[in-house]
C-alpha cells in the first residue's frame, strides 16, 4: 500500500490533482478493526468543468508513469489495486475537503472522517457497508451527534436507524 500512497502524494506534488482522500474499507481501517478489502479507494476532488465531462486519463497516465500497472479500472502498485474515484456527490466532495491527515507507515496521507465514511456507507447501502457503520457505532469511533446531523443533511436518517438496529 505504501507505493500507492506515495504515488497519490506525488500526483498532488506534481499538480496533477489538487487533493485526495482515502475512503472505503481502507479508510475505515484507520479507525475501526480491519476489514477485508481488495483495493484502495482514492477519491479525487475535480474542479468544475464547463463541459460537464470528467476524464481520469491524466491521473491514470501519471500513475502509470510512477510505476503503476493498469488493470481494468485499477492501477496496481505491488499487491494493491488503486481505484481513483471522482467527487461525484456533495457528500463525497465534503468528505474529501474535510479529510484528516494521518500517517501510514511513515507516509502522510488523507483519510475521510469517520462520520463521512459512515454516511457514504449508508448511501451505498450494501450489507457490508451497513455492518461497517454498525462497527463504527459499537466501537465508539464516530461522533454520534455529528453523524446524526450529517445523516439528516444528506437524507440518510432512515438508513442510519436501520444500521443501528443490526
Amino acid at each position: 500500500m505504501r507505493e500507492a500512497l506515495q504515488a497519490l502524494n506525488a500526483l498532488v506534488e506534481r499538480g496533477v490533482i489538487e487533493t485526495y482522500a482515502i475512503g472505503g474499507a481502507i479508510g475505515a481501517s484507520f479507525y475501526i478493526d480491519a476489514v477485508q478489502t481488495e483495493d484502495i479507494d482514492a477519491f479525487v476532488d475535480f474542479p468544475p468543468s464547463g463541459g460537464g465531462l470528467l476524464s481520469l486519463a491524466p491521473i491514470y497516465s501519471a500513475l502509470t508513469d510512477l510505476g503503476g500497472k493498469l488493470e481494468r479500472e485499477y492501477i496496481r502498485f505491488g499487491e494493491w489495486p488503486l481505484q481513483v474515484l471522482p467527487d461525484a456527490t456533495l457528500l463525497v466532495h465534503l468528505a474529501i475537503r474535510e479529510a484528516v491527515a494521518v500517517d501510514f507507515d511513515g507516509i502522510p496521507t488523507r483519510v475521510f472522517r469517520p462520520e463521512h465514511l459512515c454516511c457514504i456507507a449508508l448511501e451505498t447501502d450494501r450489507a457490508k457497508d451497513m455492518l461497517r457503520v454498525r462497527m463504527f457505532l459499537e466501537q465508539q469511533k464516530v461522533d454520534e451527534s455529528v453523524l446524526r446531523a450529517a445523516a439528516r443533511q444528506f437524507g440518510l436518517t432512515d438508513k442510519l436507524t436501520r444500521a443501528e438496529a443490526l
